[in-house]
C-alpha cells in the first residue's frame, strides 16, 4: 500500500509557498509549511484508501518520466541525489512520493470523468444569458512618467519635461518603442516593453481611452495625462468587434459548464471523504 511522504510534501510546499527549500525557511515559514504538508499527507491517505483510489494503478513509466523530469533540472545525478538527501529523501522514497502524487491526480480525474455533460436545456439557458459579442479592442503599449511632488524629478513640470523628451525620441523612430518603454517608463509594464495587451473600452483611464480609440494601428499619441501621470501611447493593432457564431458559442458554453460540474463533483467527493474519516 502506498504511503504519503512527509519529507516530500515538506519540500513540495516549501518550494510552492516560498520558492525555497525547508532548510532555508524562517521558523514562521517552516511552521506554515509543516502544517500544510501534514494536511496534504492526511488527505492523500484518504484518497489512496478510497474505493476510487484503490482502483487506480499508475504505470511505472509515468513515475520514471516524472522522476526524470525533476532530475534534468540538476547539473548531475550526484547533485540531484545530494539535494534529495538534504531533504530526507532518496531515489526510492522520491519515486514512491511521485507515485502517490500521480495516483491522487489520476483518482481525481477518475471522479471527474464520471460527471455527465450539461443538458441541452442548461446550455440553451446559459447561451440566452451570454454575451456572444466581443467588443472592439486596441492592442496597446505605453510609456508612463509618474507625477509625485515628493520627488523633484517627478514634480509635475519635471515629469512633463521628461515625457516630452521621450516623446521626441519616439516620433524620431530611431529607437523601437518597446526599448524606450523599457528604458524610461515607470509602469511595471516596462518589463514587457510597455505592453498592457488588448484593451476594451472601460478598461483604462477615460483620458487614455478617448485618445487610444481614436488612433490608427502604428500611431503614436501625443502626451496624455491621467491620474497616474503622463503617458505616450502606441496603438499596435485594432481588434474589430466580433460576434461568435451560435454553434461555436454553445460549444464553448457546454465545455465551460461541464468543466464547472466536474470541479464541483471533485470538491463534493473530497468533502464527503473528509467527513467519512473524521
Amino acid at each position: 500500500m502506498l504511503q504519503p511522504s512527509l519529507p516530500y510534501n515538506l519540500l513540495k510546499f516549501s518550494l510552492q509557498m516560498f520558492r525555497r527549500t525547508p532548510g532555508e525557511l524562517t521558523s514562521h515559514e517552516q511552521a506554515a509549511v509543516q502544517s500544510r504538508a501534514e494536511e496534504e499527507c492526511i488527505m492523500q491517505k484518504k484518497i489512496l484508501t478510497s474505493k476510487e483510489g484503490m482502483q487506480v494503478v499508475v504505470p511505472q513509466k509515468s513515475v520514471q518520466d516524472a522522476m526524470a523530469g525533476i532530475a534534468k533540472r540538476y547539473e548531475s545525478p550526484e547533485r540531484f541525489e545530494q539535494d534529495m538527501a538534504a531533504n530526507d529523501l532518496d531515489l526510492r522514497s522520491m519515486a514512491t512520493a511521485l507515485e502517490v502524487d500521480l495516483t491522487v491526480e489520476a483518482t481525481l480525474v477518475r471522479v471527474a470523468t464520471g460527471v455527465q455533460p450539461p443538458s441541452e436545456t442548461q446550455v440553451e439557458e446559459a447561451f440566452a444569458a451570454a454575451n456572444t459579442v466581443t467588443p472592439e479592442q486596441r492592442r496597446l503599449r505605453h510609456i508612463l512618467i509618474t507625477i509625485n511632488d515628493q520627488f523633484p524629478e517627478n514634480s509635475r513640470q519635471a515629469a512633463l519635461t521628461r515625457i516630452n523628451k521621450v516623446h521626441d525620441k519616439a516620433l524620431a523612430a530611431r529607437v523601437d518603442f518597446s526599448e524606450l518603454a523599457q528604458r524610461y517608463s515607470e509602469c511595471p509594464s516596462a518589463l514587457q516593453g510597455g505592453s498592457i495587451g488588448p484593451v476594451a473600452r472601460g478598461g483604462i483611464y477615460p483620458s487614455l481611452e478617448e485618445t487610444l480609440f481614436a488612433m490608427e494601428p502604428g500611431e503614436i499619441s501625443k502626451v496624455v495625462e491621467s491620474n497616474m501621470g503622463f503617458h505616450i501611447l502606441l496603438c499596435e493593432e485594432v481588434i474589430k468587434t466580433e460576434k461568435t457564431e451560435p454553434g461555436e458559442a454553445k460549444s464553448q458554453i457546454r465545455k465551460a459548464i461541464h468543466s464547472q460540474l466536474k470541479k464541483k463533483a471533485v470538491q463534493s467527493w473530497l468533502a464527503t471523504l473528509q467527513k467519512k474519516h473524521k
